[in-house]
């Protein structure tokens, strides 16, 4: 084996593990604010389902979301709703801004498009 090609296999292998680690390092920044938008997706995804057939109010949302969890593949750290009553509130108020609720008194539905 020429000593060129270990040069440039070590060269290599070097590269290769500076961008994982790289990666690594840019996707645990990143994890915290990926939790909650995967939260914040399951709990609309959740409420969207409970709308098909009626009407919900923020008590019935809290309820709905009691014990959400999100998890990332491949990661031991997960998002949890743990404050049911500020969850609810915050979802909504989002879901709303996003135009996918309407309200009507203290009552929402289901945005018409």
């Amino acid at each position: 084996m020429k000593i060129s090609t270990v040069i440039i296999g070590i060269a290599l292998f070097a590269i290769v593990t500076m961008i994982l680690y790289g990666w690594g390092i840019v996707k645990q920044k990143n994890q915290t604010s990926d939790l909650m938008n995967l939260l914040f997706s399951k709990g609309q995804d959740k409420i969207k389902k409970y709308l098909k057939q009626q009407y919900v109010t923020i008590s019935q949302v809290e309820q709905i979301c009691e014990g959400l969890e999100a998890k990332q593949p491949f990661s031991r750290n997960k998002a949890v709703v743990k404050d049911k009553r500020d969850y609810a509130k915050k979802l909504v108020e989002y879901m709303l801004k996003t135009n996918q609720l309407e309200q009507e008194g203290s009552r929402y539905k289901m945005h018409k498009k």
